[in-house]
Order: C-alpha cells, then sequence, then structure tokens
C-alpha cells in the first residue's frame, strides 16, 4: 500500500459515500497519497426533475424549468454541497484533495478517471443515495468494482 499515489473518491453526497471518503483519508494519511475526489451528475437525473421527480418536486416546479437550469441546479448542488461534504468527510491532508464535476453514467465516468487520472486505488460506499441502487445493493459499487482498472475498495 505504500506505492499508493492517487487515491479516486467517488461521491454522490449519501452516507456510504461518507464513509468511503473518512476511510480514503485514512489510508492517505497512512500513506502519503493524494485523493481526488469525483461526482458524476447522471443525464438521467435531469429527466426525473423534467419529469417532476426529483428530490424535491412539490418544493419547486422543475418541469416547467429549462433542462440547462435543472443542470446548473444540479451542478451548484454538487459542487456546493456533495464535494464540500466528502472534502470534509476525507478529513486534514498534506494536499488538499482534488475535486472534479463530470457529467455522464456514473460507472463509465468513474472508470474513465480512474484510468485518465492513473489512479491507484478507489475507495467508494457500497450504497448510494437513490432508491434503486439500495435495492439492487450498490449497483455502481459492485459495476465499478468489476470494470475499475485498479484496485477498489467497497466501504460499508
Amino acid at each position: 500500500m505504500a506505492n499508493l499515489k492517487t487515491i479516486l473518491v467517488p461521491t454522490d453526497g449519501s452516507e456510504g459515500a461518507q464513509k468511503a471518503a473518512a476511510f480514503a483519508g485514512d489510508i492517505a494519511r497512512a500513506t502519503g497519497a493524494k485523493v481526488l475526489i469525483l461526482t458524476v451528475q447522471d443525464e438521467e437525473e435531469i429527466i426525473q426533475y423534467a419529469w417532476g421527480a426529483g428530490d424535491a418536486a412539490t418544493a419547486t416546479p422543475y418541469a416547467q424549468m429549462p433542462i440547462e437550469d435543472i443542470r446548473g441546479m444540479l451542478d451548484n448542488r454538487a459542487r456546493g454541497k456533495e464535494l464540500p461534504d466528502t472534502v470534509a468527510a476525507v478529513g486534514e491532508l498534506e494536499e488538499p484533495p482534488e475535486s472534479l464535476v463530470e457529467w455522464g453514467h456514473p460507472v463509465g465516468e468513474i472508470c474513465r478517471i480512474a484510468k485518465e487520472r492513473d489512479v491507484d486505488m478507489i475507495v467508494i460506499g457500497s450504497h448510494g443515495r437513490s432508491g434503486f441502487a439500495r435495492v439492487v445493493l450498490g449497483s455502481v459499487s459492485n459495476a465499478v468494482a468489476n470494470q475499475a482498472p485498479c484496485p477498489v475498495t467497497v466501504v460499508r
């Protein structure tokens, strides 16, 4: 483990992602590795909001908003809450974590970033925030574990 240079922590802001971030922080402090935090905004989530099925569908008439406004709202949520919360969960490091927001399919984007950034390890939570993901028992973490170009640690 002493050869770790970069640890990728995918986050969706869920409790599981925060646990994974804290675990990654422990590994980074022990090895001196850098931490890269990634949140992937799924295009399908835009459709859910546009149909009025988003997180707070009753609070805002999302179906009346332009798609780009919904995209901006989700991007702002990631940059204003999910990423800062995950950075805080990692804890103090010599070098602050780098944060990224990408758009696309979560599994594909996580694996693409891991390959492009020559990541040595991915630390991911076992369950995300979507109800469907909980039913499928961590479908994203399972797929990442099977497709990633590097070792994957799944944190429960």
